[in-house]
């Protein structure tokens, strides 16, 4: 898929001598028609001369554009603007230079031919290798701009492409059938054992979905509003859990006016049941805190062993959306018999 790009590029770039040589062709016709040179003149220009002109006008243009993407690299425009200006125009000039050194060195040495007309031809000699470098130059500077310019834009969709499947999958898979088969069995084993916790219980359930549905397209989300819905979710695993489940949330006051991404702590707290043992014989501990400016999520460690290897989706997904979002990403990590997940919060704009 990548090659198709390349060809094309190269294709612009060799198309780029063509031009040249179509401007230089209209340039002798106008000649003809002011009388600046006259039809022999024309003819006797060997065409050895004009195919070696041409060959070198295609190894400039190579030459250039590799020199551009370079210095693109090193000094783009947006940032250098005066020093790549300056070095763009020592190129120009430098190379033509040479060229203009090579050409008469091989006059000097006979090594071609001394043309008849010897005030026309310095001027050829010494101007057109100016103007040919700088033409070169800036068409080169347009075509891989052009194509930069392309790459990013392909970029930035695919990047739009992105934030939308994040947004779909966060709605449709992370509190997919499992959850709501299992909440259901919660609640019907409760509507036999109180119909007060199972009211209690079918609220939160509608509270989890309502929250879900309203943040459909949104960014960002305070931190109080994600650590309303993240109460309510762990209450459910409470009423499913009863003893083998237990959790604290202790989150400074400054700390709950940042913004997070939606579901975020809910990606990471589904993680710790999904892996961890949960029972009463083998509680589960969950603390959400904070500091400084992070969240800090820490359960007590005891994997399931009858687990097949993670792919680790949830939290490449996770730090992938705080890509997108130009924040720094979570940090996981395993402290003796502790998990700890580090949940960068954002400052709001008007900030």
């Amino acid at each position: 898929m990548e090659r198709i790009p390349f060809r094309r590029n190269r294709l612009m770039l060799l198309l780029t001598p063509l031009i040249l040589f179509g401007i230089i062709t209209i340039a002798i016709i106008l000649s003809l028609i002011f009388q600046f040179r006259t039809v022999e003149e024309i003819i006797s220009i060997p065409l050895e001369r004009m195919v070696v002109g041409f060959v070198e006008a295609v190894i400039l243009v190579f030459f250039y554009n590799y020199i551009i993407r370079k210095l693109n690299q090193r000094y783009p425009w947006n940032k250098n603007w005066l020093i790549r200006s300056l070095i763009d125009f020592g190129v120009a000039v430098t190379v033509p230079i040479l060229v203009i050194v090579g050409l008469n060195i091989a006059l000097n040495y006979g090594w071609m031919p001394p043309h008849e007309h010897d005030d026309k031809y310095k001027i050829m000699i010494f101007v057109m290798p100016l103007m040919i470098s700088a033409l070169l130059m800036v068409v080169v500077e347009m075509i891989v701009a052009t194509e930069e310019r392309n790459n990013l834009e392909i970029k930035l969709a695919k990047i739009e492409k992105e934030q939308i499947n994040t947004k779909y999958s966060a709605l449709k898979e992370q509190l997919d059938h499992h959850f709501l088969f299992n909440n259901l069995s919660v609640l019907s084993s409760l509507i036999y054992e109180s119909t007060e916790k199972a009211d209690k219980f079918i609220q939160d359930f509608a509270s989890i979905y309502r929250y879900v549905l309203s943040i459909n397209k949104q960014d960002l989300v305070s931190v109080n509003d994600e650590l309303k819905f993240i109460d309510t979710y762990l209450n459910l695993y409470k009423f499913r859990f009863e003893e083998g489940f237990s959790y604290t949330i202790e989150i400074d006051d400054h700390c709950r006016d940042l913004l997070i991404p939606p579901l975020t702590l809910q990606v990471v707290v589904e993680n710790v049941f999904k892996h961890n043992i949960i029972s009463r014989n083998k509680p589960l501990y969950l603390n959400i805190t904070s500091d400084s400016s992070v969240i800090v999520i820490m359960n007590n460690l005891q994997i399931k062993t009858d687990m097949t290897e993670s792919t680790g989706m949830g939290q490449k997904n996770l730090m992938e959306k705080f890509k997108l979002l130009n924040c720094d990403i979570p940090v996981f990590k395993q402290e003796n018999d502790n998990y700890i997940s580090l949940i960068p919060l954002i400052k709001p704009c008007h900030d």
